[in-house]
């Protein structure tokens, strides 16, 4: 994809966003990586934000005409960015204790690639985007009621951020250069955040399976160090809160394995220095899908299945085929 923006800016990339500076200002610089960092914690949530296998616009696929569900930039941007993470939780009760202290722990790895121009007749410059991240949490799950749980916890974000630029054009090297090669471009940084986080939910058991509502809040402050910027990183600084309603309805029994079909809705309201770069105060996430328990007892794989996940009004609006992998109530 080529975007071309007029000569005398200079262009900076969020996940294929442009937000243009001024070449002799580098708060912007220092802004951006702030978003970069706060926005990937966001991304990088499951609970929040849902990664996909393939990406489609449900207006297409639907027959809709709602830009706020996807279009073809928003499905653009979201094949330009590669999320991938590895979530795992370590429980540190005995499975009937009503009071449960655990573990979490999750790494993950954004990419995002960007071709864009500064000048129509110019090849374009190709722009290469990582953030490695590391998050660990201890949390403790407190019941207080036979349906209503609360878990509060305290987490903490190592992330790594790294930016590769190749000048293709005389113009570029000439222009850009010289004012954000080792501040922006070709350079990295560092960011560690904190994160106290609770979520309060309701399960209800039924006949037929099971259904829970859930109301999470986050908050998380960092300071960022590195080469970017020199050196100025700032301090990445974010809020969010998930509120949601799932089901999980049993259809048959395979021996020991059950199927299921499951459905979710969420919204996701934003704050800080997450909801630029993301286009939105607050969006929403639905999926529906078909999950499988395994016909053989393990302590690592409690489901599987796949299903659609639909996101409405963010800037990675559109639709996406899941592949879901312990996914419980």
């Amino acid at each position: 994809m080529k975007k071309l923006f007029p000569s005398r800016y200079i262009v900076v990339l969020y996940c294929g966003l442009p937000v243009v500076s001024l070449a002799e200002g580098y708060n912007s610089v220092r802004t951006y990586v702030e978003q970069t960092f706060a926005t990937s914690i966001v991304l990088t949530d499951s609970d929040v934000f849902t990664v996909g296998i393939h990406d489609f616009d449900p207006n297409e696929w639907f027959s809709l005409e709602n830009e706020a569900i996807g279009s073809d930039e928003s499905v653009s941007l979201r094949q330009q960015v590669a999320v991938s993470t590895l979530p795992y939780s370590f429980e540190l009760s005995d499975e009937n204790d009503p009071h449960k202290h655990s573990f979490f722990t999750r790494f993950s790895i954004i990419r995002s690639e960007q071709d864009f121009s500064l000048r129509s007749q110019d090849p374009a410059d190709y722009n290469d985007q990582y953030v490695f991240g590391a998050f660990a949490a201890y949390r403790y799950r407190y019941q207080l009621t036979d349906g209503w749980t609360l878990t509060p916890g305290i987490g903490l974000h190592l992330q790594y951020f790294r930016n590769e630029h190749d000048y293709k054009s005389e113009f570029s090297r000439q222009v850009a250069q010289p004012v954000l090669d080792d501040v922006l471009f070709n350079t990295d940084a560092w960011a560690l955040s904190y994160e106290p986080h609770v979520e309060a939910k309701y399960t209800k058991p039924t006949e037929w399976g099971s259904w829970n509502f859930s109301s999470a809040f986050h908050y998380f402050y960092g300071t960022g160090w590195g080469e970017a910027n020199l050196g100025d990183i700032g301090n990445p600084e974010g809020w969010y809160t998930a509120n949601g309603i799932e089901m999980y309805y049993n259809v048959t029994r395979w021996g020991p394995s059950v199927q299921s079909v499951y459905a979710s809705l969420r919204r996701i309201d934003l704050g800080g220095d997450t909801d630029e770069p993301l286009d939105t105060p607050h969006y929403y996430e639905g999926s529906i899908g078909w999950l499988l328990t395994p016909p053989f007892e393990s302590s690592w794989i409690d489901n599987v299945g796949l299903g659609l996940s639909i996101n409405y009004g963010s800037a990675f609006k559109g639709g996406s085929i899941v592949f879901f992998f312990n996914q419980i109530d």
